[in-house]
């Protein structure tokens, strides 16, 4: 055999050995990718299935006036709260409900705007501002709950009200006055109107208070203050069309403040 003939060989050997090689490699590869893809779906039908039992909790086809349900969001470690209110159409059997569940005290206003009427009082469960001290000891608590879970729900106890509030109507037209209870801040928060709404700032006797027009929510009308002292916000609010002025929820306002200066 001469020289040319055994180089060919000896590069046809190398040739199968090297091809052969690559044919095990490609094999890895195609077995490390389905590993993955395989894992991948499995890690996804997880999140699916935790998701699925939270929201079953959370939107609880059960909930009954009272209730309150808390979600734990893994994806932002965030926390959202769904509720039922307590009403009664009934104005003595509300104020009865307001020491029951040891809600913050609201009367019926002293002054109205005339034919607006008792239409219904409702009794908020307790749930928190993002940035509230409560509300992050409690996304604490749930993370550790939650145990590595993507999403975690459970229904909580309660047995101080968050929230008071009332509804006067006349005809189709609402005022909706409520006092809240305020828990402290982990930072300042500054009031930064949405679009196309607008802020006023006004004094009330005082009391500093805010008010605000044309925003989206259903009540776009309100104005808000605080009892920082009994650590209170109030918010009275009417419907962007409706024929309130300014000036009638201030005097609504006006009535509220008197009446608890006459208490205290």
């Amino acid at each position: 055999m001469n020289f040319t003939k055994k180089t060919i060989i000896a590069a046809a050997s190398i040739l199968l050995v090297f091809s052969s090689t690559s044919g095990f490699l490609g094999d890895a590869d195609a077995a490390a990718q389905k590993s993955t893809k395989t894992q991948a779906a499995s890690t996804k039908k997880t999140l699916e299935q935790q998701k699925k039992a939270a929201m079953d909790i959370f939107h609880s086809k059960e909930k009954k006036p009272g209730d309150l349900t808390v979600l734990y969001d893994g994806t932002n470690s965030s926390l959202s709260f769904n509720f039922l209110a307590i009403t009664s159409s009934d104005y003595e059997e509300y104020t009865k409900l307001l020491s029951k569940y040891k809600a913050p005290e609201l009367k019926q206003p002293e002054w109205l705007p005339e034919g607006y009427t008792f239409q219904s009082g409702e009794i908020v469960p307790p749930y928190y501002h993002f940035l509230s001290e409560p509300y992050q000891d409690m996304l604490k608590e749930l993370k550790a709950e939650a145990k590595g879970k993507t999403y975690y729900a459970k229904k909580l106890k309660w047995n101080e009200a968050g929230e008071a509030v009332f509804t006067f109507a006349k005809d189709s037209d609402i005022i909706r006055v409520s006092v809240k209870k305020m828990h402290p801040l982990i930072t300042e928060v500054t009031r930064v109107p949405g679009k196309g709404e607008k802020l006023e700032k006004l004094s009330i006797g005082e009391i500093e208070a805010v008010y605000s027009t044309n925003s989206d929510g259903l009540y776009a009308n309100k104005l808000k203050w605080e009892d920082a002292e009994h650590q209170l916000e109030y918010e009275i609010a009417s419907y962007k069309k409706s024929p309130l002025t300014k000036e009638d929820l201030t005097a609504v306002a006006e009535s509220i403040m008197q009446g608890k200066s006459q208490e205290e």
